[in-house]
């Protein structure tokens, strides 16, 4: 048939929210005695928890939450040995208790011990895709007389006081038996209470999207919800089971609903209310008539309703005093004054409810219920218990970011370290030249005299500076006995033309080692070869004067030292080829004077 879309515009968005809900999921067990395949618990047979450990749960929600009912789930919390002493419990604290059962272990004599305890409802699931003993390859139509035969034993042990609905999980091979689904419920409206369609959803392995938990990848075959036959299951949506709901109604029309988190279009939960007899659906009720019913709860008895006992729901006729306030109502007692008969049989109201999981956009993002009525205390706050199972496994909900792009952003800023050619700075050493202006007495115009033998440093034994940075800590200290400086001044003297290159030693390089030791000039004379690029010419020379140096270390090794303590004319009289290194000698002697004072 033609779609009719959705148009939750004009539908009541159910009020329901964290702090304030018409329900609260509770699990006393995580045990079960069947197998359904869109659980999204785990069966622990260990799972049973003590009745003492459940009441402190509940007495820690009643601080956080405002609720109008309990559901009771699991795992199967028929099987859980203390259920009926936990009714009792919730029916005490004005909660009304719901089961959440497959109905397997469910008796006339429990129905009445669970009535008499409080219980206000049940809800049974039951669908084709259950492991169930003595169903084996049941379609949806064989296990109807399963739940008929479950709905008799509810209305006849309970008396008529607990309601009862059944739950379905609806797969891409199941949505066809949706209006026979729904056609069954009408025929037996006045026992059945609630059908609920509960859309499949499943963790999937082979998908575009990669998986974390706390910033970590994770595996989502962990997951029980992960099934790898279901890896290319088709998600349904509300709109798909709306239109097959209207094959067979064509008129059901939605009421309210309730949004996403991510889609505020979205119909998480999307509730019908009709009215009817077994033979007949008379009309149906609109988004004001759901208001009211919220609204009026909410007034009198301070919570939000979903379930209610079947004597409120039997009997619409004790609405008529509303019907000229309401359209949906007077459309529907228009059609009982035109059939008298119809006025002596009750008239009831049946829900239905889709509910749509959690929907997982191409971005990544997660479109969960807002305001979930099925939130469960877990580790003091309250959760989606449709994903527990993921803070079991991983310690934190799974997020999604499509694959290969970290948190569905770009990861482009990598061309950022461009700034690489900051190396290219090299040139700073060109601030070489800086030091040359310290030694303010140096004529720059003579060490262009000098750069002639440039070639010379080349010969330079490296090794050998490198073999005496280690007494470097000695001339520090010999500079201050004026005993040394004594037999240097007869050999620098005979040098004296060497006063020319007292300029060369005015090169940084030079005075900078000198400090330390004067074989460590030899070191930093290879780096001028680097200053010789920007053509600062002082600087190699000093290199020159240190190889003579080398090869008269035998004789004069203690000139240097003496060099220290005479006076600069005087430093600068050794030979051209040597000098160079008795200048430097000079000012390393000032600043070693000058280390020695400040120590």
């Amino acid at each position: 048939m033609r779609k009719r879309p959705l148009t939750p515009e004009t539908y009541y968005r159910l009020p329901w929210n964290l702090a304030d809900n018409a329900i609260t999921w509770l699990e006393p067990t995580t045990k079960c005695n069947l197998y359904c395949e869109g659980c999204y618990r785990e069966n622990d047979p260990f799972g049973h928890k003590p009745l003492s450990e459940v009441i402190a749960d509940l007495e820690r929600v009643k601080k956080m939450r405002r609720t109008d009912g309990i559901s009771i789930a699991g795992g199967e919390p028929l099987i859980y040995p203390d259920i009926v002493p936990l009714v009792r419990y919730v029916a005490a604290q004005g909660w009304k208790p719901i089961i959440n059962s497959n109905g397997q272990a469910l008796t006339p004599e429990l129905v009445r011990e669970l009535a008499a305890a409080g219980l206000v409802g049940f809800t049974m699931h039951v669908d084709s895709h259950q492991v169930r003993p003595g169903w084996k390859g049941a379609s949806e139509k064989d296990l109807c007389a399963l739940r008929l035969k479950l709905a008799e034993m509810i209305h006849e042990h309970g008396e008529g006081k607990v309601s009862c609905s059944f739950n379905a999980t609806i797969y891409r091979d199941t949505v066809s038996d949706i209006p026979m689904l729904t056609r069954w419920a009408h025929e037996h409206i006045d026992i059945v209470q609630t059908m609920v369609y509960i859309l499949f959803r499943s963790a999937r392995k082979r998908s575009n999207f990669d998986v974390f938990a706390n910033g970590r990848p994770v595996d989502v075959g962990n997951l029980v919800y992960q099934l790898d036959h279901q890896e290319t299951h088709e998600d349904l949506d509300s709109q798909e089971i709306a239109d097959a709901i209207r094959l067979a109604y064509p008129e059901h029309e939605p009421c309210a609903y309730l949004n996403g988190t991510e889609d505020s279009r979205s119909m998480k939960w999307l509730l019908t209310l009709r009215a009817g007899t077994k033979d007949e659906i008379v009309g149906y009720l609109d988004d004001k008539f759901a208001e009211w019913m919220q609204i009026f709860h909410h007034l009198f008895f301070g919570t939000y309703l979903a379930y209610t006992r079947p004597c409120w729901t039997a009997w619409l006729q004790k609405l008529f005093f509303l019907a000229p306030f309401n359209k949906s109502l007077r459309t529907i007692f228009g059609k009982l004054l035109l059939r008298p008969r119809m006025w002596t049989k009750p008239v009831h109201i049946q829900s239905i409810m889709v509910i749509q999981p959690c929907d997982l956009f191409d971005d990544g993002r997660q479109n969960m219920c807002d305001g979930c009525p099925d939130a469960i205390f877990y580790k003091d706050k309250l959760v989606w218990s449709c994903r527990v199972d993921e803070l079991e496994k991983f310690g934190a909900f799974i997020q999604c970011a499509p694959r290969g792009c970290c948190g569905g952003g770009s990861c482009a800023p990598e061309p950022a370290p461009a700034p690489t050619p900051e190396p290219v700075k090299e040139p700073e050493p060109a601030a070489v030249p800086e030091p040359a202006p310290t030694p303010q007495p140096e004529p720059t115009p003579e060490p262009a005299t000098a750069p002639a033998p440039t070639p010379e440093p080349a010969p330079e034994p490296t090794p050998e500076p490198v073999k005496e940075p280690e007494p470097t800590p000695e001339p520090v200290i010999e500079p201050t006995p004026a005993p040394t400086p004594e037999p240097a001044p007869e050999p620098v003297k005979e040098p004296e033309p060497v006063k020319k290159t007292e300029a060369v030693p005015a090169t940084r390089m030079d005075t900078v080692p000198a400090t330390k030791g004067m074989t460590e000039p030899a070191i930093k004379v290879e780096t001028p070869p680097a200053v010789v690029i920007p053509k600062p010419a002082p600087a190699p020379q000093p290199a020159k004067a240190p190889e003579p140096a080398p090869q008269a270390a035998p004789q004069p090794a203690e000139e240097p030292a003496p060099a220290k303590a005479p006076a600069p004319a005087k430093a600068a009289k050794p030979a051209a080829d040597k000098p160079a290194k008795a200048a430097p000698a000079k000012k390393s002697g000032k600043t070693a004077k000058k280390k020695s004072k400040a120590r």
